[in-house]
């Protein structure tokens, strides 16, 4: 009652406060996040990746997903475990509660882990930890494309270059390359020629390890000079590899060339990426980048800040490179927050003509007109010291809020008219309406 008593009595004071919040919700608008949903939604994921070439799904999940699925079993605050077995990779999800960092959350996943990385079979990679938020899949792909440039190249380049450049933005938790086709050198053996030379692929095998190798060979000291010797038989081109020798005879050397042909290709033939842009033709070689947020981070300030960083990229790029945004979540929640806002101000428009429309009265509606924008706007700042964002939520709240807004004032103006039109003051009908 004291503010009401205040407002009435002070109605100079009442304006003021009402321009006062008004400005300083003004202000902090252009401040505020703007997500989908609000961050408490999306429950802190961590991901553990293994990947095992050349192994079925039955050894993965019992040399690889077994075992890491015991040891990380015990962590704190852990929701939901959901793991994946295929061929040459092991995916294990870890969902943990709403409460939990997700940073310190990664960390214990990774000293877990690594507990158990020696149990592994030497010839699986290391277990990558990714961070990432829970039920959603990438909320950008970059396509890095050409016409003059191999695939190959491209996803070279994309590796050793732009990967880097993205994973530095703010609110990025993780990147995937799709379609990268790594580059190798391959070795296309001819049975006949191995055949007929009486070798085996196991011998070619260990010919390849044996020879292709590089080790410290310890070191020379002398007065005033000391020398680090290096054992160096890495092969550094097609030409040299060609030349490794695979079986010695009486008369001659069998290499690697006479049994099977060797050349540059990617590491997998079963990757590809394709993209639709204005700009190029469908024929052209295309690499993706995908780019996940973060969990909490919001999405459309991380679409902003990675356009930022695509300007700075594009004025680095060889000749015949492009690079552009091929899909964009951001898009979405814009064009869905817009809705929501054309939606606020027809409600808001309808309220005060149903107003008008009933109550006959220009000076009635003059009270919900006011009241509406003057508590919608102030709102702003209370999301802004409650460090809130703007959300697909929020937004239909505000829509709510009009109605109930509406009700209130409506009711209190009817009060105060039926007083006005019983004998009272207007002052007086205000106070005790």
């Amino acid at each position: 009652m004291y503010i009401t008593e205040l407002s009435i009595k002070r109605p100079v004071v009442a304006a003021v406060f009402s321009m006062i919040l008004v400005v300083f919700g003004l202000f902090v608008f252009s401040k505020l996040p703007v997500r989908e949903l609000p961050s408490g939604l999306q429950p802190p994921v961590v991901q553990v990746q293994v990947d095992y070439q050349g192994a079925s799904a039955d050894v993965i999940s019992s040399e690889i997903t077994e075992i890491i699925e015991d040891v990380i079993g015990g962590a704190e605050g852990i929701k939901n475990i959901d793991s994946t077995s295929e061929n040459g990779r092991s995916t294990i999800k870890i969902e943990f509660e709403t409460d939990i960092n997700l940073d310190s959350a990664a960390n214990d996943i990774r000293d877990r882990v690594s507990r158990v990385t020696d149990n592994l079979p030497e010839d699986s990679n290391p277990p990558e930890i990714l961070k990432q938020s829970a039920g959603f899949t990438t909320s950008m792909w970059l396509s890095v494309s050409s016409s003059t440039w191999t695939d190959l190249e491209i996803g070279d380049y994309t590796r050793r270059y732009l990967v880097d450049s993205f994973s530095n933005v703010k609110g990025v938790g993780r990147i995937l390359v799709g379609g990268l086709r790594e580059l190798s050198v391959r070795v296309y053996i001819d049975p006949i020629k191995l055949a007929a030379n009486d070798l085996t692929i196991q011998e070619v095998e260990q010919s390849l390890r044996k020879e292709n190798i590089s080790l410290p060979a310890g070191s020379l000291e002398a007065t005033n000079i000391d020398l680090t010797i290096n054992l160096d038989k890495a092969y550094k081109d097609l030409s040299s590899i060609k030349q490794l020798p695979v079986k010695k005879n009486k008369n001659s050397i069998i290499r690697l060339e006479n049994i099977a042909e060797v050349k540059y290709g990617p590491v997998s033939e079963k990757t590809l990426f394709k993209s639709i842009s204005k700009i190029g033709q469908s024929s052209d070689k295309v690499v993706g980048i995908g780019i996940y947020a973060k969990s909490g981070a919001s999405t459309v300030e991380l679409s902003k800040k990675v356009k930022e960083r695509i300007k700075e990229v594009r004025n680095t790029l060889p000749d015949g490179l492009r690079l552009g945004v091929s899909f964009d979540r951001a898009t979405y929640i814009n064009a869905a927050i817009s809705e929501v806002y054309k939606t606020l101000a027809i409600a808001f428009i309808l309220v005060v003509i149903i107003i008008y429309l009933f109550l006959g009265n220009l000076k009635a509606v003059i009270v919900p007109a006011v009241a509406l924008p003057v508590s919608l706007i102030s709102s702003f700042l209370g999301l802004w010291i409650f460090d809130l964002s703007i959300n697909i939520f929020v937004l239909l709240s505000f829509i709510l809020a009009i109605g109930i807004i509406t009700d209130d004032s409506v009711i209190m103006t009817d009060a105060i008219y039926h007083r006005v039109e019983n004998g009272e003051t207007p002052l007086a009908a205000s106070f005790n309406g």
